[in-house]
């Protein structure tokens, strides 16, 4: 009966929604930060897709990772393709960022015929920490913060 009582506390503990959560950015008076992070999916997890601001490659982002980038303020089109392939980016992902802001983008892996692709929703920091918990930096996270324009 002893065990119980400790036992009940963790169940009643564990229960309080609580979940471990990794790092959050810091804003930057100056820049606006952007947060990418794809969460674990099974199909294409082999596959990593490089992002892109406004043209210029921000990090190859993989399965279960995430990364973070400073950015100039202003309008700004991510785009991305599959692997470290050269072919034009089609699909736009627009957004007017704004200095001192964090910005959250989830990136999902989407078939389409004969190709597969990265689709950008942006996310609030309440879903974001909810999914980080789960992710590791990718290895471009140390990367020096990019203007994109």
């Amino acid at each position: 009966m002893r065990f119980l009582l400790p036992l009940a506390g963790l169940l009643l503990a564990g229960a309080g929604g609580s979940y471990a959560q990794g790092v959050l950015p810091t804003a930057t008076p100056d820049m606006a930060t952007v947060v990418f992070y794809r969460p674990a999916m099974l199909a294409q997890a082999g596959v990593n897709f490089t992002v892109r601001a406004n043209g210029a490659e921000l990090c190859r982002l993989s399965n279960k990772r995430y990364f973070v980038t400073k950015l100039k303020p202003g309008e700004t089109s991510f785009t991305s393709v599959a692997g470290g392939l050269n072919i034009p980016d089609k699909d736009e992902f627009g957004m007017t960022l704004e200095a001192g802001k964090v910005y959250y983008i989830q990136g999902d892996v989407k078939m389409r015929l004969m190709t597969v692709k990265m689709v950008f929703t942006e996310v609030t920091e309440s879903t974001y920490k909810k999914k980080n918990a789960d992710l590791k930096p990718d290895n471009c996270e140390q990367v020096a913060p990019s203007s994109g324009q």
